[in-house]
């Protein structure tokens, strides 16, 4: 029988190694832009809160800013060993501003998705042997 797959006998099977530092640096860019972006999501609530509902009031713009600024300074953070889990209180806070509008209980099911998807992925690649 011939090998189709092209791979030659002498190169091991499974998983290809993965270069750890570039990895990390991936990973930190991955959770950023995660952050970013959903920095950015909620950004536009105060906008939708302000014509539904009781409005916008102090405690709502104070709530909605809180959540915003952490999710922006934790992409200063993101290269510590506790940034992970902070990103999940901030992905908790996120669903929680569903009670403001209940858009934002899908976009915090949404996000909490993508953050926890980044987290395997991350595991996942951690998994591999180095290079």
């Amino acid at each position: 029988m011939t090998d189709v797959s092209g791979a030659g006998a002498s190169e091991p099977r499974g998983l290809p190694p993965v270069d750890k530092v570039r990895l990390e640096k991936s990973m930190r860019g991955i959770y950023s832009v995660l952050l970013i972006l959903e920095a950015v999501v909620v950004l536009l609530v105060p906008a939708t809160i302000s014509r539904i509902g009781v409005g916008l009031t102090g405690f709502r713009l104070a709530a909605i800013l809180v959540v915003i600024a952490g999710l922006i300074a934790l992409c200063a953070f993101i290269t510590k060993p506790w940034a992970y889990a902070a990103g999940w209180v901030l992905q908790v806070a996120v669903f929680l501003l569903g009670f403001f509008t209940w858009a934002m209980f899908v976009l915090g099911v949404i996000f909490g998705g993508l953050w926890l998807a980044a987290g395997r992925l991350h595991r996942d690649l951690r998994a591999r042997p180095s290079l």
